[in-house]
């Protein structure tokens, strides 16, 4: 609870571009950001729980800020949004994403087959999280 306290209101915003693809490979599309905008500069590395902004519609997501450890990129951060029920084609286009709550730290797996079942887990403690914001 001490860390949705840290990252409520929380947001930022960003142009969607184009990344390595792998999210999609793997069942879990991401929108990479090219940020413009942070109002919280104190976010760590990790899995957050978002509500997404896109044409002024919202919608709900899991983001991943880090680098990537399962897939050793080059060490920089990246800001990568998983937005549920989402199959639109956004490149280019710009987001606001504001952090609900924090998921979990960043890790590196040691296959894709594990990072497929802990995204599951993430969306699933997304989903319970979600539940309990609303009462």
């Amino acid at each position: 609870m001490e860390e949705r306290n840290h990252t409520l209101g929380a947001s930022i915003e960003g142009t969607v571009v184009k990344g390595r693809q792998i999210g999609r490979t793997i069942g879990f599309p991401t929108a990479n950001l090219a940020l413009y905008s942070v109002n919280k500069d104190n976010l760590k590395k990790g899995v957050y729980g978002v509500k997404v902004i896109h044409h002024e519609k919202a919608y709900y997501g899991v983001m991943n800020i880090g680098v990537r450890p399962t897939f050793k990129d080059d060490n920089r951060v990246s800001y990568e949004v998983h937005i549920l029920d989402f199959h639109k084609n956004i490149y280019h286009e710009q987001l606001e994403v504001e952090v609900l709550f924090f998921i979990r730290e960043e890790k590196a797996f040691r296959s894709k087959q594990q990072l497929i079942q802990q995204l599951n887990l993430d969306v699933e403690q997304f989903n319970e999280q979600l539940l309990q914001l609303s009462y």
